[in-house]
């Protein structure tokens, strides 16, 4: 199982405890599948920069853009998703204290989305430029790990961005009702 289907299977797993903590009131927080993701594939292209040749100055670039743009989206895309689990129960509600820090996460997060779907561009274009160094020096391992970033990136524009936009819009809507 790719780090991606296993990061979407445990979403729903792990953020059940997350949500817990907010019933209490507590600040929202990045699911831990995500936060493990972001770690390991960081990891893995910080090795990628050690292959040497032009792979590892290729990775060497990818990791400069790479490591801003995932500080960005652990500021602000990503702890919204935090509150998925609790609010698919029957009978959930937001706390005016949730529905307030999720609205203004929401705000900050459409701010910078347009900035965040460039760095995208940029990482795939250096992420390419790494697979085909990686190919023509016989990489497999680095040239596969291009491309699982790319679609891990792919996964946040299409599935993990919507998702936590469109909790700021419903905390909005459930405050004016």
């Amino acid at each position: 199982m790719s780090i991606i289907h296993a990061t979407l299977f445990g979403l729903g797993v792990a953020v059940a405890g997350a949500l817990g903590a907010h019933a209490q009131g507590a600040s929202l927080t990045i699911p831990e599948p995500l936060q493990v993701e972001h770690r390991e594939l960081f990891e893995a292209l910080e090795t990628a920069t050690k292959a040497g040749g032009k792979t590892g100055e290729a990775a060497a670039r990818a990791m400069g853009l790479l490591k801003p743009h995932f500080e960005k989206e652990e500021r602000f895309a990503l702890p919204q998703l935090g509150a998925l689990e609790g609010l698919t129960r029957p009978g959930a509600a937001l706390s005016a204290e949730l529905r307030g820090d999720l609205v203004a996460r929401t705000d900050a997060f459409r701010k910078e989305l347009p900035a965040m779907l460039d760095e995208h561009k940029q990482i795939s274009a250096a992420l390419m430029q790494m697979r085909e160094a990686a190919e023509a020096e016989k990489n497999d391992e680095v040239a596969d790990l291009a491309e699982q970033i790319i679609g891990h990136a792919g996964m946040e524009e299409k599935v993990l961005y919507p998702a936590a936009l469109l909790l700021g819009d419903y905390a909005r809507t459930t405050a004016a009702r």
